[in-house]
């Protein structure tokens, strides 16, 4: 008598079980659309970035690695899966582009030191695998605040290579404020002056802020 109720309360727990399995099967989109995309860091930072570039440039938020780099020629087959296999599960946090031909300038990744996961740590995979496609990659430490003179002069420094575009001035007189008059005795410009006129020139690089990348 015990062995057939034992029997049947194996026959039950294996008909659920199975019973299971064919509901969760039956729905295969248990899928939510999320409240939001960004998180509010991310949204913040990609606002500072595009009002710091300006229109020329686009800022691209979460793109896979596998996305901007592919596997060089003469790489075998097994070498070739297990580099894009990795290269699939890394993303960046953002990517900057040139607006009208989309070509790809530079990636961003933000760092949070008080939360969890790989962007905490620095990523030797993603390092190794954009430094090997010569695609400047920057880690920024989130935070509370930036100003859009420290982002501008980081990204034009580690990434733009100081092509990003000086303000504008009217034709070739620099304003006033910026060069002091020449003394007369001794016939030499001024380190100001010669620093405002090597500016206009475009031969001295934007400021680099050493405090943003971590």
């Amino acid at each position: 008598m015990e062995l057939i109720l034992l029997a049947m309360i194996s026959l039950i727990v294996i008909v659920a079980m199975l019973a299971s399995r064919l509901t969760d099967n039956s729905f295969p989109f248990p899928f939510d659309s999320k409240p939001v995309i960004f998180t509010p860091a991310e949204k913040n930072f990609q606002n500072l970035v595009e009002k710091a570039l300006g229109p020329k440039y686009r800022v691209i938020n979460r793109v896979k690695l596998s996305d901007i780099v592919s596997i060089r020629n003469g790489v075998s087959n097994r070498a070739s899966q297990t580099a894009v296999n990795n290269a699939a599960n890394k993303y960046l946090d953002f990517i900057i582009c040139d607006r009208d031909s989309m070509k790809l300038l530079g990636t961003i990744d933000l760092v949070d030191t008080q939360g969890k996961g790989y962007k905490v740590k620095k990523d030797w995979f993603v390092s190794g695998a954009l430094e090997a496609a010569s695609i400047p990659h920057i880690r920024i430490k989130v935070k509370g605040s930036y100003s859009l003179d420290e982002i501008r002069a980081c990204i034009n420094s580690r990434i733009l290579g100081n092509q990003a575009p000086m303000p504008k001035m009217r034709g070739r007189v620099i304003p006033a404020p910026m060069v002091k008059a020449r003394p007369k005795n001794t016939g030499v410009i001024t380190s100001a002056a010669a620093q405002a006129k090597a500016q206009h020139a475009g031969q001295i690089p934007a400021p680099q802020v050493a405090a943003l990348p971590h």
